[in-house]
C-alpha cells in the first residue's frame, strides 16, 4: 500500500475542489480506494462523502462511510456523514445514525449537534429534538454558541417559541443570525409585535441588520398591515442597499400587499431589475388579497410574456381570481390552460379548482370532479369545498347528507368542515340541525372558534332568535368579534329589531370603527322604524370619518366579453337600452302581482321617486341585459359585489316566470337560483 505524502494528499485536494460531476467524482473516489489511500486520510474520504450527498447520492456516501477502515472511534468522519445527511435533507437517516453513533459509544461535540437539530428542525421533530436538547445538557455543550443557535433554530422551528426564548435568553453571546432567528420565529408564529420588538433590540445593540433580518421583518408588518412601518422597513432597506438582493424586494412588495397598499406594492415590482417566480407571484397574491382580481389577470397575460414560467402557486391564485370575479367562462379557460400546460395537479390545487366552479356558479362540475377523485386519494378539503358549495347555492339537506357520508368513510372533519356546514343550515334554516351539529364538535375533538360562534348567532338570528342569539353571545367563552357581532346586526336588521341592533352596533362600532357596512346597517334599522334623527346623527358620523357606502356593482358574462353595471349607471354603453329594458319589464312583473319594495330605496325622497330609482339597482340593469342579449335557453348568471336587496330578489321572482329564463345571482353571501317564479332560497335569506 502506498503512503500518502504531502503532494499526492495536495494534489487530491485539489482534484476534489475542482470536481464539478458525478462521473469525476467516482473516478477520484476509484483510484484512491484501488491505491489504498482513502483509509490513510480522513478528510479525503470526508470530502467524498460531502460530495456524494450533494450529487444525489447519499447511499453511495453511507457505503464509503462504511467501508474506511481507518479508526471510528473519532467523532470526525461521524461528524461529517451526519453534516453531509442534514445538508441535504436526509433527516431520518441523520437521526439514525446520530443514534447509532451514541449506542458505538463515540463522543457527540459541538460539531455533532448543530446538523442533528437541523434535522429535526427541517422536519418539525420536537419530541426528537428534545431528546438531543438532553444530551447536549449531558455532555455539556450547552455553553456553545452553534449548539445554542442550532436550539433555538430547531424550537422556532417546531413552533415552539417559548422554549426558543429561554435558550435565547441564556445565550452568552448573540449574534445576527441568533437575533434572526428568534425574529423569524415570532413571525412564523404569527406574533408580529414580539418580532419587531426583537427586531428593534438588535438596532440598540447596535447590529446591523442583513438582508435576511429585513425579509422577516417586512413579512411581520405585513401581517399587522401597518402602512407607517412598511414605509419605515423600506426606507431601511433602500438606506443599507439591501433591495439589491431579490428576496428583499419580494418581501417589500408582499408586505406592502397585504398592508392594502397595492399601488406601492406595484411600484416596487415595476422597479425591480429582476423578476423571479416568487415576484410575479407576490404581486398576483397581493391583487388577489386586496380583490382587486381582474388587475391580477391582467398581470398573468404579463407574466406569460415574461421568462418566468408560471408554477402551481400562480395557479391557486388565478384559479382564486376566478372564484372571486364569480367568472364560469375565466374558470373553465384557466382550468383548460392547468390541464394544457401539464402542470402537477396536486390535492390542494384541485380542491381550489372544485371550489372554483362552486363559486361561478358550476355546482355539477365541482361534483363531477370530486366523484372522479379515487376515494383514497381525497382528503378533508376535497369534502369541505362540496359541504360549502352546498351551503352557499342554499342545498343544506344535500350538505348535511354530505357530511353524514364524510363521517361514515372515517373522514376525520375540521374547523373548517364545521363552519362550512353551520354555514349551510344557517343559509337553509335548519335550526335543530345546526344546533346538534354545533353540539357534536366537541364530540369530533373540534374545539369551537369564534368564528363558528358567528355561524350560530347568523343561524339563529336569521331564524328570528334574536335573543337566544344574544344569550350565546354573553355566554361564549372567547371574545365575540366583529364577525359575531355583525351577524346579530344583520338579523336585527331582517327582523327590524332596533334595540338589540344598538347593542350589536356599539360594539361594533368600536372594534371596527371604520367599517362602512356596520353604519349602513344601523342606519337602515332606524329608517324602517322612522327614527330619522338617529339615522341623520349615523350619516353626519361617516361623513366626519370620511366613510362613505360601498357602491353596488354587478357583472354578467356575454359570450367572451363581461359588462359591468353600477346602481344607476350612465357610464355602460348599453346603459339606454337596458334603461327602457328594465321600464318595460317593472311594467310587465307589476301586471302579474309584483309590487316595489319602497324600503330598498333611500327614504328621504318622494314614494314615485324611490319606486323609480329601484328600477336601476345595478343587479336589475345587468339582469336586464342578459334578457335583451343572452339566447333564451342560457343561464343568466349575475354577480354582485353586496347583498341583495329585498327588491331586486322579489322582481326576479316575478322575472324568471314571465320570461320563462332560468337566472342565477351570486351575490356577497350566497348564491340565488331563481327559475318558474321561485328561488332556490325559498325566500330564506
Amino acid at each position: 500500500m502506498r503512503r500518502l505524502g504531502p503532494s499526492t494528499e495536495g494534489f487530491y485536494d485539489q482534484l476534489l475542489k475542482s470536481c464539478n460531476f458525478l462521473a469525476s467524482l467516482r473516478q477520484i473516489h476509484s483510484s484512491l480506494t484501488t491505491s489504498g489511500l482513502i483509509n490513510q486520510a480522513l478528510h479525503l474520504g470526508a470530502k467524498i462523502i460531502i460530495k456524494y450527498t450533494t450529487y444525489g447520492e447519499p447511499n453511495t456516501a453511507r457505503s464509503l462511510f462504511n467501508s474506511i477502515h481507518n479508526d471510528k472511534s473519532n467523532s470526525f468522519l461521524w461528524n461529517t456523514m451526519i453534516r453531509a445527511y442534514a445538508n441535504n435533507g436526509h433527516c431520518v437517516e441523520t437521526l439514525e445514525l446520530y443514534s447509532t453513533m451514541r449506542r458505538s459509544g463515540i463522543s457527540s461535540n459541538s460539531y455533532t449537534f448543530p446538523f442533528v437539530l437541523k434535522a429535526c428542525a427541517s422536519n418539525s421533530l420536537i419530541l426528537e429534538g428534545k431528546v438531543v436538547h438532553g444530551d447536549i445538557l449531558r455532555t455539556g455543550f450547552l455553553s456553545d454558541s452553534y449548539v445554542q443557535a442550532a436550539l433555538v433554530d430547531m424550537y422556532a422551528k417546531c413552533g415552539q417559541t417559548d422554549d426558543g426564548c429561554k435558550v435565547f435568553d441564556e445565550m452568552s453571546v448573540r449574534d445576527l443570525v441568533s437575533w434572526t432567528v428568534m425574529i423569524t420565529a415570532y413571525e412564523q408564529a404569527e406574533k408580529p409585535e414580539e418580532a419587531l420588538i426583537l427586531f428593534q433590540k438588535t438596532q440598540q445593540e447596535g447590529l446591523l441588520s442583513d438582508s435576511v433580518t429585513i425579509v422577516s421583518v417586512a413579512s411581520a408588518i405585513g401581517q399587522l398591515g401597518d402602512v407607517l412601518k412598511a414605509q419605515a422597513v423600506h426606507g431601511y432597506a433602500i438606506c443599507n442597499a439591501f433591495l439589491e438582493d431579490l428576496c428583499t424586494q419580494n418581501s417589500i412588495v408582499a408586505m406592502y400587499a397585504r398592508c392594502g397598499n397595492v399601488e406601492k406594492a406595484r411600484l416596487v415590482f415595476d422597479m425591480m431589475e429582476k423578476r423571479d417566480l416568487i415576484s410575479w407571484n407576490s404581486m398576483l397574491s397581493g391583487y388577489i388579497q386586496n380583490g382587486q382580481a381582474s388587475e391580477a389577470l391582467l398581470l398573468f397575460d404579463e407574466m406569460q410574456n415574461s421568462d418566468c414560467k408560471p408554477n402551481p402557486v400562480t395557479a391557486l391564485i388565478l384559479v382564486s381570481a376566478c372564484a372571486y370575479l364569480g367568472s364560469r367562462q375565466l374558470g373553465r379557460k384557466f382550468h383548460g390552460y392547468i390541464i394544457n400546460s401539464n402542470m402537477k395537479i396536486d390535492a390542494t390545487l384541485r380542491n381550489a379548482v372544485m371550489d372554483m366552479y362552486a363559486k361561478c356558479g358550476d355546482l355539477d362540475t365541482a361534483e363531477n370532479m370530486f366523484n372522479d377523485i379515487h376515494p383514497s386519494e381525497r382528503n378533508v378539503s376535497s369534502w369541505n369545498v362540496l359541504i360549502a358549495g352546498y351551503g352557499m347555492h342554499g342545498h343544506g339537506r344535500k350538505a348535511l347528507e354530505f357530511f353524514s357520508q364524510m363521517l361514515e368513510e372515517g373522514v376525520k372533519p375540521d374547523h373548517i368542515t364545521f363552519t362550512s356546514i353551520l354555514s349551510a343550515c344557517s343559509h337553509a334554516g335548519l335550526i335543530d340541525e345546526g344546533r346538534k351539529c354545533f353540539a357534536d364538535m366537541t364530540k369530533l375533538s373540534v374545539k369551537p372558534e369564534v368564528k363558528h360562534y358567528a355561524c350560530m348567532v347568523d343561524m339563529l338570528g336569521r331564524a328570528g332568535c334574536l335573543y337566544e342569539a344574544f344569550d350565546m353571545i354573553k355566554q361564549m367563552p372567547l371574545p365575540p368579534n366583529d364577525s359575531v357581532w355583525g351577524a346579530l346586526l344583520l338579523a336585527c336588521r331582517i327582523h327590524g329589531n332596533t334595540e338589540l341592533g344598538e347593542i350589536a352596533a356599539n360594539y361594533l362600532f368600536q372594534l371596527e370603527p371604520e367599517h362602512t357596512g356596520y353604519f349602513v346597517l344601523m342606519s337602515n334599522i332606524y329608517a324602517a322604524s322612522n327614527k330619522w334623527r338617529e339615522v341623520g346623527k349615523l350619516r353626519e358620523d361617516m361623513k366626519n370619518k370620511g366613510l362613505k357606502k360601498p357602491a353596488a356593482f354587478s357583472v354578467i358574462e356575454y359570450g367572451k366579453d363581461i359588462q359591468g353595471f353600477h346602481t344607476a349607471d350612465r357610464v355602460n354603453p348599453y346603459w339606454k337600452e337596458v334603461y327602457k329594458k328594465v321600464e318595460s319589464m317593472a311594467v310587465e312583473i307589476k301586471m302579474a302581482g309584483y309590487v316595489p319594495d319602497l324600503s330598498c330605496a333611500l327614504h328621504d325622497v318622494e314614494d314615485e321617486d324611490r319606486e323609480h330609482m329601484l328600477y336601476y339597482h345595478s343587479e336589475k340593469l345587468a339582469v336586464a341585459f342578459g334578457i335583451m342579449n343572452l339566447t333564451p335557453e342560457a343561464v343568466i348568471q349575475v354577480t354582485k359585489n353586496l347583498r341583495v336587496c329585498n327588491d331586486c330578489h322579489s322582481a326576479f321572482r316575478f322575472i324568471s316566470y314571465i320570461y320563462q329564463r332560468k337566472i342565477i345571482v351570486r351575490d356577497a353571501n350566497r348564491f340565488h337560483h331563481f327559475e318558474g317564479g321561485t328561488c332556490s332560497c325559498n325566500d330564506y335569506w
